[in-house]
């Protein structure tokens, strides 16, 4: 280490074994070995204690191009916590041992290894949005909605349609439910109910045939939540948040 205690490039090793968080896929988590004086570094007295030693682990978001150290202090009975904030160089010095590490690894840059990751581990999702009486406005708002859901779940595009209710479109429909079938996709998204039926009921008839077929169905509008619970009570409703009548989008 520096006299100021900063670490320089023979104090740390990055471990070849990396994961990228499957919840946003962009935070890569890796496990530096420490090849320095954990006890003057932090502050600690456990050189001299049995069955005691330190592990350290960097999160590294190349996206927003932050990086957080996470330290465990394991023992035989037990282990403690505590992060620790890197100065400006330390930080600088671990993306690049991480970066090196994963280009010298996969060829990649580490925002390439993030997103093929998470291409790997999501969930492929299908996507039918209706158009019926839209504006241009609304089907911005409807995609921005259903955007903004699949990456808070983790899902990935597998499949969509722009079309009528589903009620309404058979063919768009029976193409739909062929096409996931023979890609795997069992997961089907729209923004609201109405983008299956005009009417609750008719929407209750429309999902008891996808999940008769396999499918489970998620909705991306909280406005207009209604639950598929498999139970004697079938679909239940939520009134929206803003009191809007449940016959209509504004």
């Amino acid at each position: 280490m520096k006299e100021n205690n900063e670490w320089e490039r023979n104090d740390l090793a990055v471990d070849r074994d990396m994961e990228v968080d499957c919840g946003i896929g962009q935070e890569i988590m890796v496990y530096i070995e420490t090849w320095f004086d954990v006890d003057k570094k932090f502050g600690l007295n456990i050189a001299d204690e049995d069955g005691t030693w330190l592990n350290m682990y960097g999160k590294y978001d190349p996206f927003e191009d932050s990086l957080r150290i996470e330290c465990e202090i394991s023992r035989d009975d037990g282990s403690e916590y505590f992060d620790y904030t890197p100065t400006e160089a330390e930080s600088a010095l671990i993306k690049d041992m991480i970066a090196e590490k994963i280009r010298e690894q996969w060829d990649q840059t580490p925002q390439e290894f993030c997103k093929e990751a998470f291409q790997q581990d999501a969930e492929e999702v299908y996507i039918y949005q209706n158009r019926m009486r839209c504006s241009k406005e609304q089907l911005l708002a409807q995609r921005k909605r259903m955007k903004e859901y699949m990456d808070e779940h983790g899902y990935v595009l597998g499949g969509s349609s722009v079309a009528q209710p589903m009620n309404w479109d058979n063919k768009e429909y029976r193409n739909m439910i062929r096409y996931c079938q023979s890609c795997g996709i069992t997961k089907i998204m729209a923004d609201s109910y109405q983008d299956l039926a005009p009417t609750l009921d008719e929407a209750r008839s429309i999902l008891r045939e996808l999940e008769n077929n396999g499918f489970t169905v998620e909705f991306s509008d909280s406005r207009y939540a209604y639950l598929w619970d498999n139970g004697e009570n079938g679909l239940s409703e939520k009134e929206p948040e803003d009191s809007m009548a449940m016959g209509g989008l504004s």
